[in-house]
């Protein structure tokens, strides 16, 4: 064997492969984050308490826990250009709290909203809060399968901390609350100093959150225009042959005033015997009011 062979070798035996580095980058990012919880005070800290779920459940209710080894890699990708699109704009504009409406009924926002924190929550360099603040519909405990020990309400409507609110499924950096009672009250409860002291718990509380709020349709109820001085921006949800333009419309103007992190158009193809997921667009809020007044 010639020197320059030797030294080759050499070199191939000290440089680690790419899934090697890929292993060691994604172990420091943990190490960072378990290092930053730690430094949290334990008086403030928000810890979740983790159950087990149903994931062949939560799959016929296309709740993606999963990584996209059991056959829903392509709704996995799909969910991963947008949590990327996503987190370019959110950490451009220093954003932690953005809220997830739509125009109207049954166009996919919550389920947007409960994959989009799953998949951010994969990356494990940050914490990752989903509140369901659709309290006049609570669904994002039905989507997983799971009865709380203590709802979301109860903090809002009696205090007493965030001991038991929060659940984490799949990951440990991702927090849910919410509840499963449905109340006529949501609007004097986002209103009320307990929210906003929720929001303040939560970014002394967790490692650099992100914190995701499911909340009614902006055409059915003035929830998001009650929550929207609280939060940093709105990511709308659209669904394609659902969606009426003069809806979407009327919908943007309403929060007109307010930053507008994006439209996700969300279209549902049905498949035998599996699903997929398409996102046809991810645009900033000028471009979204030229597509919808588009003919």
């Amino acid at each position: 064997m010639s020197i320059i062979e030797r030294a080759i070798q050499k070199s191939r035996e000290g440089k680690p492969s790419s899934a090697r580095r890929a292993s060691e980058s994604k172990a420091n990012v943990t190490d960072e984050r378990i290092q930053q919880a730690a430094a949290i005070e334990s008086a403030v800290r928000i810890r979740s308490v983790p159950v087990s779920v149903d994931l062949d459940a939560c799959r016929e209710r296309r709740v993606l826990l999963q990584g996209g080894d059991d056959g829903d890699g392509t709704a996995v990708a799909a969910y991963r250009m947008l949590r990327t699109r996503f987190l370019h704009r959110v950490r451009a504009k220093q954003w932690t709290t953005i809220a997830i409406t739509s125009a109207g009924p049954n166009d996919g926002k919550t389920l947007t909203a409960l994959n989009l924190a799953c998949s951010m929550a994969r990356e494990k360099s940050r914490e990752i809060v989903l509140l369901d603040m659709d309290m006049r519909n609570p669904s994002v405990f039905r989507a997983l399968g799971i009865e709380p020990k203590r709802e979301l309400r109860d903090y809002l409507e009696n205090g007493n901390g965030t001991n038991g609110i929060f659940v984490s499924v799949s990951s440990d950096n991702l927090l849910i609350a919410g509840s499963v009672r449905p109340t006529h009250q949501a609007s004097e409860l986002l209103a009320s100093p307990r929210f906003d002291q929720l929001i303040g718990d939560l970014k002394r509380g967790t490692v650099n959150p992100i914190v995701l709020i499911d909340l009614p349709p902006v055409l059915v109820t003035d929830d998001a225009l009650v929550i929207a001085p609280k939060i940093d921006a709105f990511l709308v949800v659209a669904s394609e042959g659902l969606t009426g333009r003069a809806e979407l419309t009327k919908a943007l103007n309403v929060l007109a005033e307010f930053p507008i992190a994006g439209l996700v158009l969300n279209r549902a193809i049905e498949t035998t015997p599996g699903y997929d997921y398409r996102y046809d667009g991810y645009v900033g809020k000028d471009e979204a009011e030229k597509e919808a007044g588009q003919d």
